[in-house]
């Protein structure tokens, strides 16, 4: 039993440290997971509870006389007066730390974040999947091998599985690991591709495409347009640098937003114009978006909160 517990309190050590973890902890929770098919185990039965949680409809507590809410605060649920053990405790630590998923129905549930609210979301398998502002993610939690992106960007690093494939739908393609790093970004009708390791296989309508590291790939309309891309650019936006390659603004404008969460209007047919080129960004609108007006040719101003860029021969009044 105290082999059991051990395992058990590692299990949620590593679920709840997940977020912050540095790529060399990546590494030795990799290592734990394989070490032992306990270890792997365990965590599945720490990161289910954490989804079960997320999922459950909580009775407010009757609150004891010491748990009184003081003046001009709401009244909820504290941990005081529960007891919980083990994994339980920790998922609800997590769900309730996040407020980030909700119900769907068929055992699916939605991750979502704010604009501007990126976020590092992990799998019952292992799979690590970084999401930028403004996406919405639904998951599964009788299947952890399947996901759908709605809207948004994310970068997956999935534990390969040559039994079950991870599969990742985005409007109507399918995408299957065949052991990789990837980068998909689906804005309006539009998802976007790029493999930094190993390789996926897209699967719009009746085609087959295998994309390998360096490949890019644009679907939208039916349509596929290839591309390349330097591997260690994928997924980019991480660290504040966008890529693009003859991607409309109006779609390098929306990216930007859910990543930083800046309000940005395109006047004109700046929208539709194409653009190719790489942008760095600080995160900070004063100077962030003065540089991407100077990068595309356009003037700007800002209207409240909101900034509004235009073509040079359309400037706005």
């Amino acid at each position: 039993m105290q082999a059991d517990r051990t395992i058990i309190d590692a299990a949620i050590a590593w679920h709840l440290r997940q977020d912050e973890m540095s790529a060399r902890e990546w590494e030795a929770f990799t290592l734990w997971l394989e070490a032992d098919p306990a270890h792997a185990s365990a965590y599945d039965r720490v990161a289910m509870d954490d989804r079960l949680i997320a999922a459950a409809v909580f009775p407010a507590p009757q609150a004891a006389n010491d748990d009184m809410p003081l003046p001009g605060h709401r009244r909820g649920w504290s941990m005081r007066g529960w007891v919980a053990g083990g994994a339980m405790a920790a998922a609800v630590a997590v769900v309730a730390a996040t407020g980030m998923l909700t119900s769907a129905p068929s055992g699916t549930y939605v991750v979502a974040t704010p604009n501007g609210q990126p976020r590092t979301v992990t799998l019952a398998d292992g799979t690590r999947i970084e999401m930028s502002g403004g996406t919405r993610l639904t998951l599964d939690r009788g299947d952890p091998r399947t996901a759908s992106l709605e809207s948004g960007e994310i970068t997956l690093h999935v534990r390969h599985d040559e039994k079950s494939p991870f599969t990742l739908q985005s409007g109507g393609l399918a995408i299957r690991d065949l052991g990789t790093v990837f980068d998909v970004a689906r804005t309006g009708t539009r998802t976007d591709v790029a493999v930094a390791e190993g390789s996926v296989m897209l699967a719009p309508a009746d085609a087959r495409v295998v994309m390998t590291a360096g490949d890019a790939a644009a679907v939208a309309d039916g349509r596929i347009v290839r591309s390349k891309v330097a591997p260690d650019e994928v997924g980019g936006w991480r660290r504040g640098h966008l890529s693009f390659d003859a991607v409309p603004l109006g779609t390098v404008a929306a990216r930007i937003g859910r990543l930083y969460g800046f309000r940005l209007t395109l006047a004109g047919d700046l929208s539709s114009r194409p653009f190719t080129g790489m942008v760095a960004m600080t995160g900070i609108a004063d100077r962030d978006v003065p540089h991407l007006a100077d990068l595309i040719g356009a003037t700007w101003r800002r209207d409240g909160k909101a900034w509004i860029l235009a073509s040079e021969a359309t400037t706005p009044r």
